[in-house]
């Protein structure tokens, strides 16, 4: 079950009301500087969302926990850009991550359904994933290597002209092949779609037959 994969400590359903200047995808700093200005605390923990009828996922995510203790997503949906609304959320038992380097959570699944279609796409997505992880770990490896928000994306910056070097070296290294694999698992998503229509249409197509099966019930009844 997807909750116990989490170890989440509670699922909860979180309005989300996006602040004006909150930014898609960048919900530990909107929550940060919610915090800074109002005062309450960041409550970590995983978006839910559904795939419909393909896969369950956990998205690792921030909420602001306001002075009087209520939750509010104050983001805009990162899969959707979706506005006001509802975030199921399940509140992360680690509640320390620092922001200096951002945690950088992989996305866990739980299919709704075994294909292989899905399975692949799982995969890819593990692949991405895991070259991010080994190119931030790389910066971070950086003698003199900080990190700190922008306006659109994290931004690394580094003191010696030596670790510059290394900097430019690990773009080289990483990016193309990250770009590479974000191709790869966006070329398998038309099969993603394809497989959730076809579980849509095996979905009406029992529905129809369920109702069909009732109406013979009550002629036979009746």
């Amino acid at each position: 079950m997807l909750l116990d994969r989490l170890a989440a400590v509670r699922a909860v359903a979180v309005p989300r009301y996006p602040l004006a200047g909150s930014r898609n995808g960048r919900c530990y700093w909107n929550v940060r500087d919610q915090v800074r200005a109002q005062g309450g605390k960041c409550v970590f923990g995983w978006m839910l969302v559904e795939i419909p009828g393909v896969a369950l996922f956990g998205w690792h995510h921030a909420v602001w926990e306001g002075p009087s203790g209520l939750l509010t997503d104050i983001s805009p949906h990162p899969v959707t850009g979706w506005g006001v609304g509802s975030t199921a959320f399940a509140v992360d038992p680690v509640q320390d991550y620092p922001l200096d380097w951002p945690p950088n959570m992989p996305q866990v699944f739980e299919p709704i359904v075994h294909a292989d279609a899905l399975d692949r796409f799982i995969a890819a997505e593990a692949e991405v994933h895991g070259l991010r992880q080994r190119y931030r770990d790389a910066e971070r490896a950086i003698p003199s290597a900080t990190c700190f928000d922008g306006d659109s994306d994290l931004i690394v910056h580094v003191e010696a002209a030596v670790d510059m070097v290394q900097l430019k070296k690990l773009e080289r290294r990483y990016l193309p092949q990250i770009r590479a694999a974000e191709a790869r698992r966006d070329a398998l998503i038309p099969a993603l779609t394809e497989l959730q229509h076809a579980m849509f249409d095996q979905l009406e197509t029992a529905s129809r037959i369920a109702d069909r099966a009732a109406e013979i019930l009550r002629a036979v009844g009746g």
